[in-house]
């Protein structure tokens, strides 16, 4: 089977608090199992980073859904291609707090989530996913 991932930003609605955020998690780990996709969505001023991993066909659907929602708007595709094997083969959705992320590297920075900045998008991948691996359980937010 092959593999296919994509990487986008976008601006969370005004208003998107933390409830609704939690709401996306939720329907997201039980629609992702289901289509076998895993990956992560991280929240930070007031914009999303989402990572979808997956097989292909199911995954061009799960972006043309996300593209719809209202709760966010200006998405940018940042990346996408095929992968030889998954980065988070056990989340089906899974956010990592952005109080944990570390004090340096390419996840100290944030200058991913600005929208004017272009990002090289393997390092920031294999960064959280070393980043979650590196995590105890209690750490990560994980809903499901």
């Amino acid at each position: 089977m092959e593999l296919a991932f994509t990487l986008y930003r976008s601006k969370a609605r005004p208003g998107l608090g933390e409830a609704g955020i939690v709401d996306i998690l939720a329907k997201s780990v039980r629609l992702n199992a289901r289509e076998g996709l895993t990956g992560f969505l991280h929240f930070d001023r007031g914009y999303f980073l989402q990572y979808l991993e997956g097989p292909k066909a199911p995954l061009g659907r799960k972006v043309a859904r996300i593209y719809r929602d209202k709760r966010h708007s200006e998405m940018v595709i940042l990346a996408e291609g095929t992968i030889d094997e998954r980065f988070f083969p056990s989340w089906e959705m899974g956010q990592i707090n952005a109080s944990l992320l570390p004090l340096d590297g390419p996840l100290a920075t944030h200058s991913w989530m600005l929208p004017a900045e272009q990002i090289n998008p393997l390092p920031l991948i294999e960064a959280f996913a070393a980043h979650a691996g590196a995590l105890q359980g209690t750490d990560i937010q994980s809903i499901g």
